[in-house]
């Protein structure tokens, strides 16, 4: 692996600091150098981080400790240059499986350890019997925090919800009372889009339009950018400009109109009954009519007004339970399923793949922008080069950490809900 040095050589070079496994007894190795490759993976859709470490060992570590399924390993690296718990991953993660264990020679085994964050295993050994009742986001925090929670001394984020809540946890683990009280929460715009999920930064709780309001953190460019050069002809590295490059890129599926359709994200219709009333009430909505009700990566929606959409399209039942508990009205989130369902799909409604130098700052929920030019004939003439349909702002929703002993990429998957093009105007 790259030495340690503060010294940045290339647009992925990174620091190891620390990559120690810790037995069940407190026992620790630090295993930096018998590492072949290490991948930690970050998911928008996932509760917790996880990730897997490849090592060459000729210390036959899985009967010193021995390895058992009580292990942590601390890992510590880095971007040189970066700086600050905000640019560097630091952390302990359990180890819950080793795989693929190989002899490569006689005296040297391969084999992989899958790792998780320490939160994942509460979850897994903890079921919880209890009545939540306040704001969503007092309650997302006592989960997250609390004793009869996940137990987290992480740094814990969360944006702040007006609507309250109240059920009872019928022995569910905390992230299903997390999921749960996510699917009932709405910021103060109205945005229905909360998740619970873990990035470098810590635990959050937050709705896509927090996260689509937040700063830029890097422009990335697809084109034939190698070096730059001086006015006497020689070249230099410019390793900003090799950040931005995207080594390669995929868009795995472009657009699904059946699926969008079916899954109500143009239009569905709701009918609404109470069971303790007796009464029942039909709402439909139309993402074309709500858009420019919320926040958005991009100006125009990723529909045109042309669409084919119908409000029987998807038409479900749903409950409503008024003074289901004391003190409290409807507690289900009746008034804003229909726009969440359809907000989430909005939000995966272009996804593009792509693999880019590595940087220990970029994390899940973070937004970025991509530049792309068009794959058709250009003609002098041409003043706007531009891929105005997978070009925009996007935001982070996966990312996977790749590191050997060459260097850091990242294979990010990102997302977008909206274009920099009306496709009413025709999408030129």
């Amino acid at each position: 692996m790259p030495a340690n040095s503060e010294a940045i050589r290339f647009a992925g070079d990174v620091s190891i600091d620390k990559i120690e496994i810790i037995s069940s007894n407190g026992f620790g190795q630090e295993v930096s150098n018998q590492v072949v490759a290490l991948e930690i993976y970050e998911d928008l859709w996932s509760p917790f981080i996880s990730g897997v470490l490849a090592l060459k060992d000729s210390l036959d570590l899985a009967n010193i400790f021995p390895f058992i399924g009580e292990e942590y390993v601390n890992i510590k690296i880095h971007t040189p240059t970066f700086e600050g718990k905000s640019k560097v991953i630091e952390e302990q993660f359990y180890i819950y499986k080793m795989t693929n264990r190989e002899m490569s020679s006689d005296r040297n085994l391969i084999y992989e350890l899958h790792f998780i964050s320490r939160e994942a295993i509460v979850d897994l050994n903890k079921a919880t019997s209890k009545a939540y009742a306040g704001k969503c986001s007092d309650i997302a925090q006592s989960i997250i925090t609390g004793n009869d929670g996940l137990e987290s001394k992480k740094p814990v984020i969360i944006e702040e919800t007006p609507n309250g809540v109240k059920f009872v946890a019928n022995y569910w683990p905390p992230v299903k009372s997390l999921n749960y009280t996510a699917e009932t929460s709405a910021n103060r715009d109205g945005a229905a889009n909360y998740l619970f999920f873990e990035n470098r930064l810590g635990l959050n709780f937050v709705s896509l339009d927090y996260l689509y309001k937040g700063d830029l953190v890097q422009e990335f460019v697809y084109d034939n950018y190698m070096r730059d050069f001086t006015s006497d002809g020689r070249s230099t590295r410019n390793v900003e400009k090799e950040y931005q490059r995207i080594i390669e890129i995929s868009i795995p599926e472009v657009y699904d109109y059946m699926n969008r359709v079916r899954s109500g994200m143009y239009a569905n219709k709701m009918t609404n009954y109470d069971l303790v009333t007796k009464k029942y009430i039909v709402k439909t909505f139309d993402m074309l009519e709500d858009f420019s009700n919320n926040t958005h990566l991009n100006e125009f929606a990723s529909a045109s007004k042309k669409v084919i959409r119908r409000f029987n399209s998807l038409g479900f039942i749903y409950p409503k339970y008024h003074a289901n508990f004391n003190n409290f009205g409807d507690v289900t989130n009746s008034k804003t399923i229909q726009k969440r369902m359809s907000q989430l799909q909005q939000a995966e409604a272009t996804k593009i793949q792509i693999v880019v130098p590595g940087r220990t700052d970029y994390t899940v929920g973070k937004k970025v922008r991509v530049k792309l030019n068009k794959f058709n004939p250009i003609g002098s003439d041409d003043t706007d080069i531009t891929d105005n349909m997978f070009s925009g702002n996007y935001i982070i929703s996966g990312v996977n950490h790749f590191i050997d002993r060459e260097k850091h990429q990242c294979h990010m998957e990102l997302m977008k809900d909206s274009f920099i093009v009306d496709l009413d105007k025709g999408g030129k």
